[in-house]
């Protein structure tokens, strides 16, 4: 048996300690599933919530 499991995972999410990285790391060592991933977060395990800050163009 894996720990953390599904359940920890899950109440880690729900208290804010996990982030979406960490989650999605989670999938890919094999901890929980892409499915399970989308039950825990309600996001789509297909599209990554990650975004770049290009900046913006200094006008001065």
């Amino acid at each position: 048996m894996k720990y953390p499991d599904y359940e920890t995972i899950k109440v880690f999410w729900d208290w804010g300690c996990y982030d979406d990285k960490i989650m999605r790391d989670y999938v890919e060592w094999g901890y929980i599933t892409p499915a399970e991933y989308e039950e825990i977060t309600g996001q789509s395990y297909d599209k990554s919530t990650i975004s770049v800050d290009l900046g913006t163009a200094n006008t001065l």
